[in-house]
């Protein structure tokens, strides 16, 4: 911002030389310089040569400072011509401050919630970041009700185009079609509608013609777990059946709970990402339900993509669109996937005991 300034004052005092040297050999041409845009290039001709009324050195840096100033304003500090675009960027500061407390995103469409203040149902935006004295105060999560819902949905700020996450390393290209909530705007969607706080969630993506209000939505989940380097290969799905009904669960990623059946479209992997959708039989539930899974590994973590809760007709497919999805996922080299683990710090459970959410 001061280096704009600086600009800005530079330009005007070159405008300001110019008009004076053009003033002082006519007035009337002094005047119409100063008011007419483009006289002073008819200025720059007449006086061309003339040693006290040349303008052209000064014309010139002022051309050269306007070119550096506008581009600058476009590439430098975007933020200072679209405000929405500086509520991503703070959105993104949000994110990498999540990615921190996990360790203990485009282009907009609306307007953010959490720039304009507005306490929402179940928010965790300020978990973390208060005294325990007011942690304990703040009421449990809750499903928002229909109003609350609504003036969530007028107010998240969704996202097109591309998903940066710079507190990771990672970029990808949010799909044709969908659109995207990232950081605190999803965490506060997902839990005004489950009633839980998922604080490894990171993005929230459905439809670009459905909005948060909708019933029955498709949603594709992204969560980035901070447990360092998961190591080891995934076993053969039989063995992974028996890995999951024999040791006790640990939840780790989003799913539908309960006891794993069988697998659809069993674990695939392919160098750092791994795919799949399974059967589960919710405690207390009727009928089983359906979740696919990818998992694209890295350094200091894993980020998994999940749509939970699909038909048994869906549950072939929601794998071929997470494959697609997943495979737009660049991580810098610095934090991607490394070809050796030596000297890695290393999560503490395998990459079996990912997939089977196993101890």
């Amino acid at each position: 911002m001061q280096g704009l300034m600086v600009l800005y004052l530079v330009s005007f005092v070159l405008g300001i030389l110019i008009v004076a040297r053009v003033w002082r050999a006519n007035t009337l041409d002094g005047v119409l310089t100063l008011f007419l845009p483009f006289y002073v290039f008819y200025a720059l001709y007449k006086y061309w040569g003339d040693a006290d009324h040349d303008i052209r050195w000064p014309l010139l840096a002022q051309i050269i400072v306007s070119a550096i100033l506008l581009w600058n304003v476009y590439h430098i500090a975007p933020t200072l011509i679209d405000p929405h675009l500086a509520a991503v960027q703070s959105q993104g500061a949000e994110d990498g401050d999540q990615a921190d407390e996990d360790n203990s995103a485009t282009r907009p469409v609306r307007s953010s919630a959490a720039a304009q203040g507005k306490t929402l149902p179940g928010s965790a935006t300020m978990q973390g970041k208060v005294p325990a004295q007011a942690s304990e105060a703040e009421p449990p999560p809750r499903p928002a009700t229909a109003a609350e819902l609504n003036d969530l949905a007028a107010h998240v700020l969704f996202l097109r185009g591309r998903f940066v996450r710079e507190a990771i390393g990672m970029r990808l290209d949010i799909p044709r079609g969908q659109h995207l909530l990232a950081g605190t705007d999803a965490r506060n969607t997902d839990t005004a509608l489950r009633g839980e706080v998922d604080a490894h969630l990171i993005g929230w993506m459905i439809a670009v013609d459905r909005t948060i209000t909708d019933p029955n939505l498709r949603i594709v989940r992204l969560r980035w777990r901070h447990d360092g380097l998961v190591a080891g290969d995934a076993a053969d799905p039989a063995a992974l059946l028996d890995i999951a009904h024999a040791h006790s669960p640990a939840p780790r990623l989003a799913g539908s709970g309960g006891t794993l059946v069988r697998y659809d479209v069993a674990p695939e992997r392919e160098g750092s990402t791994i795919i799949w959708s399974e059967e589960r039989q919710p405690e207390g539930a009727a009928t089983s339900a359906h979740d696919c899974h990818a998992l694209r590994l890295a350094r200091k973590g894993v980020l998994e993509f999940s749509i939970v809760g699909v038909d048994a007709n869906a549950a072939t497919a929601c794998t071929t669109e997470l494959r697609a999805l997943v495979a737009t996922v660049r991580f810098d080299p610095e934090s991607d996937y490394p070809a050796q683990i030596q000297g890695e710090h290393l999560a503490p459970y395998s990459l079996s005991g990912m997939v089977t959410q196993t101890q």
